[in-house]
């Protein structure tokens, strides 16, 4: 571990493991947590054009040429972002460490700042949205970032031989992508679109090199999933399947270098072993299950070493249980009514998350404006999900127990990654509570690389 001395110390202890969306119901901790996250986000990103207040822990800021070794549950499939098989853990390696966006989310007060871009400019009407890029941003390799990067990026995510039509239906709103200068890139609307500023910013993806990744035949982009080239302060160094992915950092760097020389993304899919390897610190950082932080926070030994601190961020994704409308079980509306009435979510944050988590009723982040608060989540009510089945045909017609409908049993498996013990004890409340009702539902652990896969393609029940 070369070149880490004083990291344990220097980086935070996330807790991110939630089943809806993380909402922290103390703030007692909350003047630390923003300093903290401060001093981690100026070493990860490097200062970039944005003027950071940034404050150490007990005056701690880091060392230079340190090493950040985080352990994450799952290895990604791709480090493409424009491809359907990106996922979070993909984003959280790529963007904004090797490719960055135009503009940047402000975490505070929830607002997009330039980064790429110098500035932007809305039209009244909202259907005109142009950015000036910054005129000292260069990619990793030297070559400057202009307007043909941003306008090959959108037409990459548009193309419809590029796997990423997910990515390609956040655009549907845009008409044209206007080449103003080799500076100013303008888009121009169809109709107005809440999301139009993220979407045209590319904030969730980054801007791709168009020297670089430019293609004549959609398939090359497509098997691109390594070797990821962008603007940002890391540059992809190596990817050891099944064990870990390096960024090195960009000596290069357009903006403020960060101080860290490198960071390791460690594959550890067990969530105990990952502890493990916290406390004999071969790891720095991990995301730790529910259980996991509330007994490592209460550990007064583990605190004098490690910084274990509880948040919520508007960054943090909600988790839900799909049912696949494609089969025999899940078609009628009334059995997916009914399959939420018999989870007792109020039970899962409780018990699962020890309080840590909130039942929502949207996507939107709770402390958002576009949250709408007038929504009632459905109430856990097992007898109301045994008439609404009754009324989908869904019987005990044999008196075996298990509810039947044209000859079939209501026996459905129950899709989930390996190696997450919140996953693991979820399915068995919904097993239980399922069979309250009538219904059998078999737990069935999987490996993530064949779990995503079969999501993709919808070959599934539940998940």
């Amino acid at each position: 571990m070369t070149g880490r001395g004083g990291v344990v110390r220097f980086f935070l202890f996330l807790f991110l493991s939630v089943i809806i969306v993380f909402q922290i119901l103390s703030m007692v901790r909350s003047d630390r947590f923003y300093e903290g996250l401060n001093r981690l986000d100026d070493a990860l990103r490097g200062g970039g054009p944005v003027e950071k207040k940034v404050v150490g822990v007990e005056g701690y800021d880091g060392d230079e040429g340190d090493w950040l070794i985080w352990a994450f549950h799952v290895e990604p499939k791709t480090l493409n972002q424009y491809a359907v098989d990106a996922d979070i853990y993909s984003k959280w390696i790529t963007v904004p460490y090797i490719m960055e966006p135009l503009l940047m989310y402000n975490y505070d007060d929830l607002t997009m700042e330039p980064w790429l871009a110098e500035s932007y400019e809305v039209s009244e009407d909202g259907l005109e949205i142009t950015f000036k890029l910054r005129d000292d941003i260069y990619f990793s390799d030297g070559v400057a970032v202009t307007s043909d990067d941003v306008i090959f990026t959108y037409e990459t995510a548009v193309d419809p031989k590029v796997d990423a039509a997910d990515i390609a239906s956040l655009y549907i709103d845009v008409k044209e992508v206007v080449r103003v200068d080799e500076r100013v890139v303008k888009f121009v609307m169809k109709q107005r679109h809440f999301k139009a500023l993220e979407n045209t910013s590319f904030w969730d993806f980054g801007i791709l090199p168009k020297h670089i990744y430019e293609f004549e035949d959609a398939e090359e982009f497509n098997k691109r999933v390594s070797n990821p080239v962008g603007s940002g302060p890391f540059v992809f160094e190596k990817w050891e399947t099944g064990r870990q992915i390096v960024l090195r950092r960009n000596e290069n760097y357009w903006g403020k270098k960060p101080k860290l020389e490198k960071i390791v993304f460690r594959f550890i899919s067990n969530a105990v072993a990952a502890v493990q390897a916290l406390r004999s610190h071969d790891v720095d950082m991990i995301i730790p299950e529910a259980e996991q932080f509330v007994e490592l926070m209460n550990d007064e030994e583990f605190n004098k070493e490690f910084n274990c601190l509880s948040y919520w961020s508007p960054g943090v994704p909600f988790f839900w249980v799909g049912w696949n409308q494609d089969t025999k079980f899940f078609k009628d509306k009334r059995v997916r009514i009914a399959m939420t009435h018999i989870i007792d979510r109020d039970k899962v944050v409780s018990q699962l998350l020890r309080g840590y988590g909130k039942t929502i009723t949207g996507p939107f982040n709770v402390n958002s404006v576009e949250y709408d608060r007038s929504i009632k989540a459905w109430p856990y009510d097992p007898e109301k999900a045994k008439k609404l089945l009754d009324k989908a045909g869904w019987k005990d017609r044999n008196g075996d127990g298990i509810r039947d409908k044209w000859g079939k049993p209501f026996r459905f498996k129950l899709s989930y990654g390996v190696g997450t013990a919140q996953y693991e004890r979820l399915a068995k409340l919904i097993k239980d509570e399922a069979a309250k009702v009538g219904i059998e539902v078999e737990a069935e652990p999987l490996e993530w690389s064949i779990l995503i896969p079969r999501v993709t393609d919808r070959k599934f029940d539940a998940v």
